[in-house]
């Protein structure tokens, strides 16, 4: 069954706003973490990197399967250095909280398939947050 990107990015997104304390960010994926402003504790935002078909002989004759990685970005809020390590050790917990989330969601009877990739951590250089970027790659129809 196709889905559009647009409503595999909202269900994204509405999983990881399920996890306590989470809110999308108001500023575009790829602007996200860039200032200091653009982040606050616990915003995400789900983006689109690029998607490539694939091919796939079984599914021929119902729309372009495709492959498309999806970013979950996310800020960690990294209290003063004086409690250091405990705060960047949380971080590392809910990022597993978070791939747990999103991948604990889906089962291989939906519209799509998601798989998770990598992690990415970047400390602030103010060392106030711990910013994560989660990439999973998405198996779809449009």
């Amino acid at each position: 069954m196709a889905q559009s990107l647009s409503s595999i990015r909202k269900q994204i997104a509405s999983k990881v706003a399920t996890i306590t304390g989470f809110k999308e960010s108001n500023h575009t994926p790829d602007y996200f973490g860039r200032t200091e402003n653009t982040i606050a504790n616990k915003a995400f935002a789900v983006g689109v990197a690029n998607s490539v078909a694939m091919e796939e002989r079984q599914r021929r004759g119902i729309g372009v399967y495709m492959s498309t990685p999806m970013i979950v970005t996310f800020a960690y809020r990294l209290r003063p250095l004086d409690v250091y390590p405990t705060d960047y050790d949380l971080a590392l917990d809910t990022e597993q909280e978070v791939i747990q989330g999103i991948l604990g969601a889906y089962s291989s009877d939906n519209a799509f398939t998601i798989r998770y990739l990598q992690s990415q951590r970047v400390v602030t250089d103010s060392q106030e947050y711990i910013i994560i970027s989660l990439t999973f790659n998405i198996l779809h129809t449009i």
